[in-house]
């Protein structure tokens, strides 16, 4: 099962050409998926619940809006790890109010370390900083196209007050994202992407928490989930429906 909501206004969202009216109570109400071979590990990680939750509306949203990456001329705007607009913070506050009451409470709280998320997600779940674990997951950072999916290094996130979240899986790699700091790179290759995102299932998996916040990129939700997702979405499902959970 599946429940969405953008922002804090509906549960209906526009999926592709229809809209989709989701339930937001009893999401879960259906039988978990049976364990398969007894492997009791893997039927606990396949009834785990992901709160994943796309950043909200960027500069870089904003320039792709108007200008097609796809164009032969498009020129990069060296947006360097592209921050939130103000309606993207007024996005991320307004999902304050939903996040506040989610049940599942998630028990942990990661997070792409690209400032987008890291920004969403300290205005998302303002009242989870104290209660919680944050961890920056580095896997969970957006595929690398353009100059907005090129990081910083962990003590410049952490100067800019994400002194909070947990950089463990990224302290002793300084360049985490794939490439050098205000240098562009080729696009990541699709098999690379891939990757990354069966070892973030596997993460997410291992995790001793049954219920997780995951705050990152369109590129990296709509890998997992095969659903496209607005600025500030949230979702929640089971990690075994997730199309990654196969390869786990």
């Amino acid at each position: 099962m599946v429940s969405r909501v953008v922002g804090a206004r509906s549960s209906k969202v526009l999926c592709g050409r229809r809209l989709c009216a989701m339930a937001m109570s009893s999401p879960f109400s259906s039988s978990p998926p049976r364990a398969t071979g007894g492997e009791e590990v893997v039927a606990r990680a396949a009834t785990k619940v992901i709160h994943f939750v796309r950043h909200g509306q960027t500069e870089m949203n904003v320039y792709l809006h108007e200008n097609n990456w796809a164009d032969p001329n498009f020129k990069d705007p060296l947006l360097w790890d592209t921050r939130l607009t103000s309606r993207g913070q007024q996005q991320a506050q307004s999902l304050s109010t939903v996040t506040s009451t989610l049940s599942p409470r998630p028990e942990v709280v990661a997070v792409s370390p690209l400032t987008r998320a890291m920004h969403t997600a300290q205005l998302a779940f303002p009242s989870y900083q104290s209660e919680v674990r944050w961890v920056a997951q580095p896997d969970a950072r957006e595929r690398l196209f353009h100059s907005s999916d090129i990081g910083r290094p962990v003590d410049e996130l952490r100067g800019d007050g994400y002194h909070f979240v947990d950089y463990s899986l990224i302290e002793e790699e300084e360049t985490w994202w794939g490439g050098d700091p205000y240098v562009l790179k080729p696009l990541e290759p699709e098999e690379s992407f891939k990757g990354r995102m069966v070892n973030l299932t596997r993460w997410l998996a291992s995790l001793d928490e049954d219920c997780v916040a995951l705050v990152c990129h369109w590129g990296v939700l709509y890998h997992l989930t095969d659903r496209q997702f607005a600025n500030c979405e949230l979702m929640t499902m089971r990690l075994g429906d997730l199309t990654t959970f196969k390869e786990v």
